[in-house]
């Protein structure tokens, strides 16, 4: 009598990848390529595209075709939890994780993520986030806080409540830390597994949160109804876009996206509903937010184009006095793609899969 050998098809995808735009696309294809050269575990992916420049579009489309892939590009540009919204809602599985596309990914990234997450039972799971190049060497973020004490923060009086943000081990270097797995009060965007049953229950991400702090709503959220957010320290991504950096500004083509993503108008307009939404009224921390809401526009566009100028860059008050210029056109202009977008979104420009 002969053995019978049962035989099993592919392992099905317990995981969907969510690829959204950062504030630029110069690095998406970079990204994208490293996703699937890497990673060595079934997933699935959804790659959203925000009307980037028709020549990434068509790389990114064609490297979606060949992977089965889907691949939703919408005419104009979009928020970021806007892209994530429809992204996980293009997904089925248990697990989604979103991650920005200037984020490339190093090896067993996404097993770790996942096995965490089947461990611990948590909703969310952040990896160690690196920042810029050599990729995988300097933290930018190893989990995170909202609050001296999450528990506390939710039990005080809404007058009392701080936000106290903090990006654990920021500037140091991933083999000098010690990072062991554990809870944490905050995953941020550039990378993060969040349950899908999650994001169902309640109702997606809050696309009214245009630019900032969608990632502290996320985990504040999290927490206060019980769950657990969790840092696994063996996934490493690196962001090669994390914050503002003179000396890695963004290229002249991703100019209207970069000015529209980091908007004074789109910034304080998120602060003020988390601030609302949150029961925050007397807290300092968004006070001191007004006066940088332009900070990003400077190091990234202003600063590297009045280095050009011979003159400016001899005196430290003409420098600055030429920085002012520059950011209060830049500011005009992003007044100007704000109304354009608003126009765009209330006119249902069509999403393209």
């Amino acid at each position: 009598m002969l053995d019978t050998v049962e035989t099993t098809g592919p392992e099905k995808a317990r995981v969907t990848l969510v690829v959204t735009p950062r504030d630029r696309f110069e690095v998406a294809l970079k990204s994208l390529s490293s996703i699937v050269e890497i990673t060595d575990m079934p997933y699935e992916l959804v790659y959203v595209d925000g009307s980037s420049p028709k020549r990434v579009s068509a790389a990114i489309g064609e490297i979606c075709r060949q992977n089965g892939f889907r691949h939703v590009r919408t005419d104009h540009f979009l928020s970021p939890n806007a892209a994530r919204n429809i992204g996980w809602r293009a997904a089925d599985t248990p697990y989604v994780v979103f991650i920005d596309n200037d984020v490339v990914v190093s090896k067993g990234w996404l097993q770790a993520l996942v096995g965490c997450a089947d461990d611990t039972g948590a909703q969310v799971v952040a990896p160690i986030i690196c920042q810029w190049e050599p990729l995988h060497t300097e933290i930018h973020h190893a989990g995170g806080r909202f609050a001296d004490n999450a528990r506390d923060f939710f039990a005080m009086p809404p007058h009392q409540r701080r936000i106290d943000e903090d990006h654990l081990n920021q500037g140091e270097r991933v083999d000098e830390a010690a990072l062991e797995r554990g809870e944490t009060q905050a995953c941020e965007f550039h990378c993060a597994l969040v349950r899908r049953d999650v994001l169902a229950e309640m109702g997606g991400l809050d696309e009214r949160l245009l630019a900032t702090k969608e990632h502290l709503d996320l985990s504040m959220h999290v927490w206060s109804t019980g769950g657990r957010v969790m840092f696994e320290p063996a996934s490493v991504v690196t962001s090669l876009h994390p914050i503002p950096d003179r000396n890695r500004s963004v290229g002249l083509r991703d100019w209207p996206y970069f000015i529209l993503r980091w908007s004074p108008q789109w910034q304080k307009r998120s602060l003020n509903h988390f601030q609302i939404k949150w029961q925050l009224p007397d807290d300092p921390y968004f006070r001191g937010r007004d006066p940088i809401l332009s900070w990003r526009h400077c190091e990234e566009i202003a600063t590297p184009i009045v280095r050009r100028i011979p003159l400016a860059s001899r005196s430290r008050l003409v420098r600055r006095a030429c920085e002012k210029v520059v950011v209060r056109g830049l500011d005009l202009w992003s007044r100007v793609l704000v109304a354009r977008h608003g126009r765009q979104v209330t006119q249902g420009k069509p999403i393209r899969a």
